[in-house]
């Protein structure tokens, strides 16, 4: 049953909060005697995310990720990241994964949430993809170096992320340090509770769409790039892989499309082939296996997406590498060079396997001749 008027601006469901969902938050809130929300980041199926200050750490900015309720018990990203931060490992992809700074519980209307502080990072991946603009190799190959050191990195401890999609890709820049001054002004989206409803506590006030730029990173040189891997709340160990990976349905590998029997192995080649339609788009700012799904049923959406892997790809028994290479070449600008198409394609062949177990791994990506000439810089 409805209790709110529809709000129609880009923001989390309204109807969401209700017991179980999202926790209502204002603008200069502060959660656990410390943190100050200072703007409104982003939301997601399962939490909302906020800029915040630390007032007991000479108010340094932090990203506050407050979790649904329901999704606050036994929550898996905290696991993971926790087993992140304790490690140990001495691996130089641990500073491109994101790290968690502090969390804690916060009791609301809805329930107990969890809050994960994390680093701040300026950009993502979504808004570096609408620009319009494919990029230059040097662009390419610094983002995609600090994706597969991540990448290997979270293997390497026995973890697949499940969700590697553009907004999960986490950009900042050296010498950025003032997210707030970054941001647009707060635009209110005023919650309104229709007649005959019991109005509670369990709505905020208002709504507030993402107040990130886009553009903000457009014009800061790739050498100063500083990348990770966000948003692991889709991840899963590799020996306890029991559930369905969250990855959207351009992103999955051949294996993932059509349903599969409960004991498919799932594993790390799974994150490879995605990773390699994430450079695509990164660098094309086009997606590799555009979908069309509205009003069709997942087995018509399933039927066109192998459709189009045979197409740009091949099938598995035979590779089409050279029309793979010609179709990359028309989408990246003139600049890119021919020599870098002929060894970014080359390399992208090696994650677009429709074989898992050819899918090279990312510690083997990162010495391909693209992932490894210099000359780009």
């Amino acid at each position: 049953m409805r209790r709110f008027e529809r709000i129609y601006d880009v923001v989390e469901p309204v109807e969401e909060y209700r017991p179980g969902g999202y926790h209502p938050v204002h603008l200069h809130d502060v959660f656990h005697q410390k943190y100050e929300v200072i703007g409104k980041l982003a939301f997601g199926q399962y939490s909302t995310v906020w800029l915040a200050k630390d007032q007991q750490l000479g108010l340094q900015q932090v990203v506050l990720k407050v979790l649904k309720g329901e999704a606050s018990r036994d929550n898996r990203e905290l696991s993971i990241l926790l087993a992140l931060s304790d490690s140990g490992m001495d691996h130089h992809g641990k500073k491109h994964v994101i790290e968690l700074l502090d969390h804690f519980y916060h009791t609301g209307p809805n329930g107990t949430h969890l809050c994960l502080v994390l680093p701040v990072m300026i950009s993502d991946g979504g808004a570096m993809t609408t620009t319009g603009n494919p990029h230059e190799a040097g662009y390419v190959q610094a983002v995609s170096r600090q994706l597969l050191l991540g990448l290997d990195f979270l293997h390497q401890l026995g973890i697949v992320h499940c969700d590697l999609q553009p907004a999960n890709v986490l950009v900042s820049a050296a010498g950025i340090t003032n997210m707030e001054e970054l941001l647009n002004p707060p635009e209110f989206s005023p919650v309104k509770w229709l007649k005959g409803m019991i109005e509670d506590q369990s709505a905020p006030k208002y709504l507030v769409p993402t107040q990130r730029r886009r553009g903000q990173l457009d014009n800061v040189h790739f050498s100063t790039l500083e990348v990770k891997i966000g948003d692991l709340g889709g991840a899963q160990w590799i020996r306890h892989c029991d559930q369905e990976p969250v990855t959207p349905l351009a992103l999955r590998a051949p294996e993932l499309i059509q349903q599969r029997p409960a004991d498919t192995a799932i594993d790390t080649t799974i994150d490879i082939w995605t990773l390699g339609c994430l450079l695509f788009e990164l660098a094309t700012n086009e997606p590799l296996f555009p979908l069309d799904i509205f009003g069709l049923t997942r087995e018509e959406i399933d039927d066109d997406h192998h459709c189009l892997i045979d197409q740009r790809v091949g099938s598995n028994s035979q590779r089409d590498d050279e029309n793979f290479t010609e179709y990359l070449r028309e989408r990246l600008p003139d600049n890119f060079g021919a020599g870098n198409v002929e060894s970014f394609a080359s390399c992208l062949s090696l994650m677009l396997q429709n074989v898992p177990h050819k899918r090279l791994p990312a510690r083997e990506l990162l010495q391909t001749p693209f992932m490894f000439d210099e000359s780009h810089y």
